[in-house]
């Protein structure tokens, strides 16, 4: 049940008051108003998500959020809205009308399937920072990014709270993961005789991530007076990276399987031969959650990733990472390569392409290329 009320009113500040109704609350769908609206509003303003959750003392109002991008794709879909924050957290926003319905579910997994693909991504994966006194250090960012410190908010213009409870619980199963959820409506109200238009935020309700503590127990001995030692570990530390890393390619492709069936014959072959490049000295293959990648062994001892698939059949090039190296030439190299047949990305930092049954030769061939020139003297 909505707790705002259907109309605004007009009031004098004189001794009668004479509140006169002046705006009506409509549904997106009576103005045949799209998605794209909301997220295109949200973008040029993010005070619209944020400043109730500020006001709700769930945002620290010292806290300035930039938008970032849109319709940014780490591997599970285009995220609607892209925030980074002064502290470097990264916001999630997902807009979701009342005419375009999902079940609760469904709308609250998208959101956190969003999370676990960004939380997975590499700093070269993410947009440059906005140009802004306001735009965060890079150290803070990439701590946000290790960390999994995001703000997930859900927008539209008659949301279900009934989400809140099984944000919690699905939530509950990423305990080291310090992801907040907002959602928050976007009341439209149009007034009376004219198509002028009002929005009010209204914040339903937030989850909050737990902090949990780990400990690890040592017990030395088995009679009763065997020591017992109790060391705390740091959350934030590598070692427990909330992004963590796949054990090995078979997990890889469980995934593959579960999410991109049909051309699980041709990821296959692709991390096949990412395997046997990887045998060169300066290559290294590594898995991520959902990603296969390579690695170039930089002559300062730094990895840089050049090559990657996702689980969804995406062969991504990587050759903005690559600049700053001894070879200063490798990345305008690598891009030429894959000119001809990739599909730019972003800012110019790397390109793109779905692998099929059609051209798998092609792709095999221009990997092969590819670790090459990243072998060449």
């Amino acid at each position: 049940m909505k707790s705002i009320g259907t109309q605004l009113f007009s009031v004098s500040a004189g001794k009668h008051a004479a509140p006169m109704p002046r705006f009506e609350r409509v549904l997106a769908r009576e103005l045949r108003l799209q998605e794209t609206w909301f997220r295109d509003a949200i973008f040029e303003n993010p005070q619209l998500v944020i400043a109730p959750c500020q006001e709700a003392g769930r945002i620290a109002a010292e806290e300035i959020w930039l938008p970032w991008r849109v319709e940014a794709n780490f591997g599970s879909g285009p995220i609607d809205v892209l925030l980074v924050s002064s502290y470097g957290r990264i916001g999630i926003v997902e807009t979701k009308l009342s005419y375009n319905p999902q079940k609760r579910r469904e709308v609250v997994a998208q959101v956190l399937d969003y999370a676990l693909s960004l939380q997975d991504a590499d700093r070269e994966d993410l947009p440059p920072l906005p140009d802004s006194p306001h735009a965060p250090e890079e150290s803070d960012l990439a701590d946000a990014l290790q960390s999994g410190k995001f703000l997930l908010i859900i927008a539209g213009d008659a949301l279900d709270p009934r989400a809140l409870r099984l944000s919690q619980a699905l939530l509950a199963r990423h305990l080291t993961s310090e992801w907040d959820l907002a959602m928050i409506d976007l009341n439209v109200y149009r007034e009376n005789d004219t198509d002028d238009l009002l929005v009010v935020p209204e914040l339903l309700g937030t989850v909050l991530a737990e902090v949990r503590q780990v400990v690890r127990v040592k017990v030395e001995g088995q009679n009763p007076k065997a020591k017992v030692e109790v060391e705390h570990i740091n959350e934030t530390a590598a070692a427990v990276r909330r992004g963590s890393s796949l054990a090995s390619a078979a997990d890889f492709m469980s995934e593959v399987e579960r999410r991109a069936p049909a051309v699980i014959d041709e990821v296959k072959r692709i991390v096949s031969l990412f395997g046997a490049e990887s045998e060169a000295a300066n290559i290294r293959l590594g898995f991520k959650t959902s990603t296969a990648n390579l690695y170039w062994i930089a002559p300062s001892g730094n990895e840089r990733r050049f090559l990657s698939i996702n689980v969804e059949g995406r062969v991504r090039v990587h050759f903005d990472y690559l600049e700053g190296e001894d070879r200063a030439d490798l990345a305008s190299q690598l891009e030429a390569l894959c000119s001809a047949s990739f599909n730019p990305r972003g800012n110019g930092q790397s390109a793109e392409r779905k692998v099929d049954r059609n051209n798998i030769e092609s792709l095999l061939s221009f990997i092969r290329e590819a670790c090459n020139l990243m072998r060449a003297g």
